[in-house]
């Protein structure tokens, strides 16, 4: 049995990582591994995140920083993640809140480009309802890759301002809902990360240039993750694609930018961190 999860918290500053505001979280990123010093793509925009996650490659290279079907042209030449994953016969699932009228034929061309499975549209949206679809999914299948996307802190940053009250409640809501996921973890690789920050440079956005906007959390739980380990080298949101077919036992493309992290998981040698 192999199973990955990612869940992939928009919008989450690593310094709203803490004991009062996501005890879930915390309690996870001290069990297991997590990043002292992880970072995302530049620019730190949601869509430019989520492509190099899907692709394994920066924005210089997949072209894709708004929303739009431009991104279908470069396909061509790239190895999106789902598809090497699928080659293998390892199905991908992306599970996610409501998807306006005019954004759905654009997703599911995505999706399907990228060989992607199934996407999934939780019908309240929250939080819960998202993990609950995607670990529902997931359960069927031995083997298999999961991707959540929770979109509420973002939009409470944006609405409120980052690390504002407003800000960390949709933070706590959130982290209640990542306790779904613990009776997993003896058979599953959850890594939960954020696509950017906020707040750097103007309190209610995060596409400028800043160390508040580029900082991202990174988690390594469950199955395999090394325990009660710190990385202290700097790591990126690029390194997770490649992690994740290493995880897998795959070959990782030679056009991927990112470095399996190795030495997030058990039996790794500190030699081996690239």
């Amino acid at each position: 049995m192999a199973r990955c999860v990612v869940v992939l918290i928009d919008g989450l500053r690593p310094d709203a990582v803490t004991r009062m505001h996501m005890p879930v979280l915390r309690r996870l990123s001290r069990s297991y591994t997590r990043a002292h010093h992880a970072v995302t793509v530049r620019p730190s925009a949601t869509v430019a995140a989520l492509t190099s996650l899907a692709t394994g490659v920066s924005p210089q290279r997949h072209g894709l920083v708004e929303p739009g079907l431009s991104f279908l042209s470069r396909l061509g030449v790239l190895r999106p993640l789902a598809r090497e994953l699928r080659a293998a016969d390892i199905r991908s699932i992306v599970a996610a809140g409501p998807l306006a009228l005019r954004s759905q034929p654009i997703a599911w061309a995505l999706a399907a480009c990228a060989g992607i499975e199934q996407l999934l549209c939780a019908d309240d949206g929250s939080p819960h309802e998202v993990v609950l679809t995607g670990l529902e999914a997931l359960a069927a299948r031995s083997s298999a890759f999961g991707f959540l996307y929770l979109s509420d802190c973002d939009r409470a940053g944006h609405e409120h301002g980052w690390m504002s009250l407003p800000y960390l409640e949709t933070v706590t809501r959130v982290d209640d809902a990542l306790g779904l996921l613990v009776p997993v973890l003896e058979d599953t690789l959850v890594i939960v990360l954020a696509d950017h920050g906020g707040g750097g440079v103007r309190p209610t956005d995060h596409d400028l240039p800043h160390p508040l906007n580029d900082r991202i959390p990174m988690v390594f739980a469950g199955a395999d993750a090394r325990r009660e380990h710190l990385i202290t080298r700097p790591l990126s949101i690029l390194d997770v694609p490649a992690t994740i077919l290493h995880w897998f036992g795959l070959a990782i493309p030679h056009s991927y930018e990112g470095r399996p992290i190795i030495d997030a998981f058990i039996g790794a040698r500190e030699d081996e961190a690239a």
